[in-house]
């Protein structure tokens, strides 16, 4: 860890943050089952649906008997977004973008804030503006090399990719041999196709198969 704030090392220890939304709200919570079955203690959920809103209070409340889970919402733009998701207890707000006006708010509330960056301009100003861990986004673009690139001129800014990165020892690996903190992902690891077919005991497999290749790699690191 670069910068081991008490944030920081919560969101070392989870190593993923599975990212979801589905407009079933029974779904969500299998969903949010099978990631803590599996071995997630860091999760997101995303606000992009009319339905979001309604189902986030349900998710809080699974969560809430799932000792040792951290919960956050994701998709969020503006403050007025971020403070209903945190009156139904989001803990971390999660953006596509970097907002100054969604840092300043969050800041203010002392919510820890994950803006998405594609600049190393965008990186700095999120660092200025109280970030600790910014998400590089859409990753498949800019790629592993992107990681020390940025560190090079900011060392302490801690980074989780998103956008692409796979579950597999090939695709994590070339990320944390780059210094992310740790990895996010979505429909990479909650595939359509599983879903749909109601099969979360495999999405469950899945996870937990993806969070022992990330142990296994953080344990043979030089």
């Amino acid at each position: 860890m670069r910068n081991p704030t008490p944030f920081i090392k919560r969101m070392h220890a989870g190593g993923m943050m599975p990212i979801f939304f589905h407009p079933d709200e029974q779904v969500c919570l299998d969903l949010l089952y099978s990631a803590y079955e599996g071995g997630v203690r860091v999760i997101e959920m995303v606000n992009r649906g009319k339905e979001a809103k309604s189902i986030f209070p349900k998710i809080r409340e699974a969560a809430d008997r799932m000792p040792g889970l951290y919960l956050g919402a994701g998709t969020i733009y503006h403050p007025h977004e971020a403070e209903e998701f945190i009156d139904m207890g989001a803990e971390f707000i999660v953006a596509p973008v970097m907002n100054p006006k969604l840092g300043e708010y969050c800041a203010r509330v002392e919510v820890p804030w994950i803006p998405g960056c594609g600049t190393v301009s965008e990186v700095f100003f999120a660092q200025e503006l109280g970030s600790e861990l910014v998400k590089i986004y859409p990753a498949n673009i800019l790629t592993p090399e992107f990681v020390p690139a940025v560190h090079a001129v900011m060392p302490k800014i801690e980074i989780i990719p998103t956008g692409g990165v796979e579950p597999t020892e090939k695709s994590m690996k070339s990320w944390f041999d780059a210094g992310v903190l740790c990895v996010g992902m979505g429909s990479q690891l909650f595939r359509k196709d599983l879903i749909a077919k109601g099969a979360f005991l495999e999405i469950q497999e899945s996870v937990k198969n993806a969070m022992n290749i990330i142990a296994s790699l953080r344990d043979n690191r030089p």
